[in-house]
Parts: structure tokens; C-alpha cells; sequence
């Protein structure tokens, strides 16, 4: 046989092999991940799924997956026969575990969560990343600050953090899962229409973090952070 042909056959046989030896790591990291960890077989969101989706169409959409049971929602959805004959009722994000309050019959409006909605005030959503969720651990119900921070452009640009809000209620929290923990959430906050408009610019403009507050976070001694001004 010529030696060319033999290099390239054993060439090829070798990125087969190293192929195989990387998914078993792969698996095997997962393992390791997991270990000492109770897992829950869930029904995960692989790519986005359009609001009013039927519970059969999402078997391409979707996938199932092991998860540790500190991240899992409550009322996750283990198989997709338990929501048989529902739709979805919001758009599903890929990495959302699905869970059985974004489903429900064709026409119907999404469960509002553990919270309602105090008069007076309406629902704001934004989605962020655990560390800025206190590790994802928020739940409905909770009381919440929020932070904005931004990069003021001008003759001098000055980057600024600041507390904007206090005491504010979480009426609905929806976790988007990864491989190993939860990766972030879509929080949703009630609040007046001034503080909704605060929210959204700094989502859109700034960036956000939330802190958890309780009955005896002191409210008051914050101010305006600024460049050096952190140091003081």
C-alpha cells in the first residue's frame, strides 16, 4: 500500500480516537461536576420556542437533562407528556428548564408567580447573570435593591454606580439552566412607572445588579459612586 495512503488512513484513525478520548473526558467532567450532587431528569430549552407553541412541537426545541436539584425550578417539567395538549405562554429561551407555569391552554395569559401585583404598580422583566442575582438564589416574593452602573459620556467620561431602588417586590423568577448550574434569570420586579422606565434605561444603557434585602436592611446611607470616588 502506498505510504501516503497509510500516513493519511492512520492519520484519520488518530483524530477518530481523539475525538472519542474527548467526549469520554467530556462525560466524565459532567460526572465530577455532579458528584455528591442529587439529579433530577428535566426538560431543558435548546433553542428559542415562539410564545403559543403546542407541547408537541417542542420535542425538537427541547431536550432531557440530568441537573442537580438545588437548581431545578419548582414545578419543572420532567416529560413533555405532563403538559400535553398545552401551548406555551411566553417565548422560551435556549438553556430554560421548562416549567410547567409557562404552559398552559391556547389563549390563556402566564401565571403571575408566587407574588400579585400591588395596585398601583406594574411588572418589569430583565434578565441577568447569577453573580448579579445574589448567586441566583432570589425567588418570588423577595424584596430587592437595585443597582445601576454607567459609563457617562462627555468631555470627561465618568463611570458611575449608584442605588436606585429599595424594597423591591419580585413577583416571578424564570432560570435559565447551563450544564452544571443555574446561569441566570429573568427576573420580574413590580414597581411604579417612573422606577419601570429607571430599570429599563439602565438595562438598556448601564448595567444592573440586585441585592437581597430583608426587614432589617438598613435603607439609607447610600450615594453616587464615581470613578475614584470609591476609594473614600
Amino acid at each position: 500500500m502506498n505510504k501516503r495512503v497509510i500516513a493519511a488512513v492512520g492519520a484519520a484513525v488518530l483524530a477518530a480516537l481523539g475525538v472519542i478520548i474527548l467526549i469520554v473526558w467530556a462525560q466524565g467532567a459532567n460526572q465530577r461536576a455532579y458528584e455528591g450532587a442529587e439529579l433530577v431528569s428535566v426538560v431543558r430549552v435548546t433553542e428559542t420556542v415562539p410564545s403559543g407553541t403546542k407541547a408537541a412541537d417542542l420535542a425538537t426545541s427541547t431536550e432531557t437533562a440530568e441537573l442537580p436539584a438545588d437548581a431545578i425550578p419548582d414545578g419543572a417539567v420532567t416529560d413533555l407528556a405532563e403538559v400535553q395538549g398545552l401551548s406555551t405562554l411566553a417565548e422560551l429561551q435556549p438553556g430554560e428548564v421548562l416549567v410547567e407555569a409557562r404552559m398552559g391552554a391556547a389563549g390563556a395569559s402566564e401565571e403571575k408567580g408566587a407574588s400579585d401585583v400591588p395596585p398601583g404598580l406594574q411588572e418589569v422583566s430583565i434578565f441577568l447573570d447569577s453573580q448579579r442575582t445574589v448567586a441566583a438564589s432570589i425567588k418570588p416574593g423577595d424584596r430587592v435593591g437595585v443597582l445601576g452602573s454607567y459609563e457617562a459620556v462627555g468631555a470627561t467620561p465618568t463611570k458611575i454606580t449608584d442605588l436606585l431602588l429599595h424594597d423591591v417586590l419580585v413577583t416571578r423568577v424564570n432560570g435559565a439552566v447551563g450544564e452544571e448550574a443555574v446561569t441566570g434569570l429573568t427576573i420580574t420586579l413590580a414597581v411604579s412607572t417612573v422606577d419601570a422606565e429607571r430599570i429599563v434605561f439602565t438595562q438598556e444603557w448601564g448595567r444592573i445588579w440586585l441585592t437581597l434585602q430583608n426587614a432589617d436592611t438598613a435603607k439609607t446611607g447610600e450615594r453616587i459612586i464615581q470613578d475614584l470616588g470609591v476609594l473614600e
